[in-house]
């Protein structure tokens, strides 16, 4: 049985119930989660129709294992564990792209010219070609870092791994960023 130790977590109840056989509680935390998840695999993969296969593989693995949740980390943490594992195993069943969030260039009405348009979805596929060739770990911590904006300490949490491991997989992949994409910035490529 669930042993939730981790009484600070705001879903503990719905764990609980989740672990119980409560659908009502899983739903809970369906609803709750499942846009941030999809999100986060679509970002890994590329994909949405992948990524809403793959978001479904993880809530269902919740709900198989949530007697296994011992409440020794939030349950977020624990569930981006298994958002990782999921888009690490199956990266070579999925073609792996990255799909950055997009700033868009505004008219002062609010909407996007055409050229800016043109523009942003330019620097926006150097920016995703360059993020694809990462390796996995490096992507998948700038991804829970950057694009979910979690600390460190967290995407160390739900990677399982060091802090330092952490912050050296996002080094690299800062470094390994900007070594690729300086010189096309300076060209005005981007």
């Amino acid at each position: 049985m669930t042993d939730i130790r981790n009484t600070s977590d705001p879903d503990a109840d719905m764990v609980k119930g989740v672990a119980g056989g409560d659908e009502k509680a899983f739903e809970q935390l369906v609803k709750k989660y499942e846009h941030s998840v999809l999100n986060t695999i679509y970002r890994y993969v590329g994909d949405r129709v992948e990524a809403e296969d793959i978001a479904q593989e993880v809530f269902l693995r919740v709900w198989r294992q949530a007697r296994n949740f011992k409440g020794e980390s939030r349950f977020s943490t624990w569930l981006y564990r298994i958002v990782v594992n999921q888009c690490l195993s199956d990266r070579r069943k999925y073609k792996e792209t990255l799909q950055p969030l997009d700033a868009t260039i505004e008219k002062e009405d609010g909407s996007e010219t055409p050229e800016a348009e043109v523009e942003r979805r330019k620097g926006a596929e150097i920016v995703r070609k360059a993020v694809d060739e990462l390796p996995s770990r490096q992507r998948i911590a700038l991804i829970l870092s950057k694009f979910e904006g979690k600390s460190y300490k967290e995407v160390a949490q739900i990677m399982g791994v060091s802090l330092s491991t952490v912050e050296s997989l996002i080094f690299r992949a800062r470094s390994s960023l900007k070594k690729k994409l300086l010189p096309l910035k300076r060209k005005g490529d981007i």
